[in-house]
Parts: structure tokens; sequence; C-alpha cells
């Protein structure tokens, strides 16, 4: 039934996006930025704390963690916090924050080891070093659109912009995005973007909440048929 599902819930009143996990991440975030800018040293980061597949080939495991509170600059830290605050908070709601914790940072570390693979196999388009909390970030965006995939969502290229989209679409379009970054880094939609890490959280946010609709003894739709 659907009133059994937690998306279809109503919302307590007591429920407050004040205390939530995903504004604690977007301080941790933050202070994380600050220590890594003002405090560390560059070659620490790089060497100890960013993810690349020699980090972990020496048994710096950690690495798929530390590098989801890392960031390239302060746009692209301002560019993720934004994502995580539009899409974290309904999606914590629905889930509850353990949940929502699990799926974070699940889908960052699985996103962590598609990069590390596709690094293994083209040392020379994605050998670098990664940062950023994009993964994970995507995950929790692949979970939203499954939850909510006629939401319609207004998104700002370039800050300026404005362009209306359903959820299930802006899945669809992130989904091609990074594919196409993956077989063709050289080109356009390569760039300094880790699409791998991109590809393997998207997909772990999908097969999440799969699994989570299946032990509910329900199905989800997304385009309009059971997938």
């Amino acid at each position: 039934m659907l009133e059994n599902r937690d998306y279809m819930r109503e919302r307590p009143e007591s429920y407050s996006f004040r205390w939530s996990a995903t504004v604690l991440l977007l301080i941790v975030n933050a202070i994380i930025f600050i220590l890594q800018v003002g405090v560390l040293r560059p070659a620490f980061v790089d060497q100890y704390l960013a993810l690349s597949l020699d980090g972990l080939r020496q048994g710096f495991v950690w690495q798929l963690l530390t590098f989801q509170l890392l960031h390239g600059g302060l746009l692209h830290l301002v560019m993720n916090c934004w994502a995580l605050y539009m899409f974290g908070r309904e999606v914590e709601w629905t889930l509850g924050t353990p949940r929502f914790l699990t799926l974070y940072f699940l889908s960052g570390v699985v996103g962590g080891l598609f990069q590390t693979f596709v690094a293994l196999i083209w040392p020379n388009y994605f050998g670098s070093a990664v940062v950023g909390a994009s993964a994970g970030i995507l995950g929790v965006v692949a979970a939203f659109a499954i939850l909510f995939p006629d939401r319609t969502l207004t998104l700002l290229i370039a800050f300026v912009i404005p362009v209306n989209m359903r959820a299930k679409y802006l899945l669809l379009f992130s989904l091609v995005l990074a594919a196409l970054g993956i077989a063709f880094p050289k080109s356009l939609f390569g760039g300094n973007v880790a699409h791998a890490a991109h590809m393997g959280g998207i997909l772990t946010g999908l097969a999440f909440i799969r699994l989570r609709e299946e032990s509910l003894g329900s199905s989800w739709r997304l385009f309009g048929s059971r997938r």
C-alpha cells in the first residue's frame, strides 16, 4: 500500500532540517575545506587524503572516505553543498538518518572504487588523484529521482539560466553525461571531472533504493514501467 511507504507519510511538525545530518554534512565539508586550504600542506593532501590508485596500492584505504570531504576549490565546494542541501533533506527524511548516511557514504566509496578501477585500465586518462563529495551526492540525487520521479526541479545553468526539469530526467541526464565522460575523456564531455566516480555513485543510489523497495514488498517506477 502506498501509505506504508516512508515518502507517503505526512511530515511531522517536529521535523527540522536544522539538526539534520544533511546540515551537519554541510558544516563538516566547510570546516574540512578551511583546514585543507589554510592548514594542511597540498603535498600531504595529495599523497595521503585524496583518492588515488597509488594510494590504495600502498594500503591507504582511508582515502575512500577522506577524498569525499575534500574539494578542488571554493566553487567545487559551493556546487556540491548546494546540491546536497537541495536533495539531501527530503531523502534523509524519507529514508531516516542512519540509512541516509549509509547511502551517502556508500555511494562515495563505490564511486571511488569505480574511479580507481577505470584508472587501472586507462591510467593516462584517469590516473590523477580525486577529491570531492560528488559521488555521494549523486547517489542521493539518484535516490531522490526514484522516490520523487515526477518532481519538477528548477536548475540554474551556470547559476544564471533557470531550467525546469523533472527529477527522473535529471537522473537520466546525469547517467548519460557520466557515460560520455568515461567513453570520451578528452572531449568536451570529459574535462577535469571524475565521471567514473559519478557513475558509481549513481548506480549505488539506484541499487540502494531498489533493495529498500523490494524489502517493503513494493516496486519502483521511473519511466512508466518497473525497472
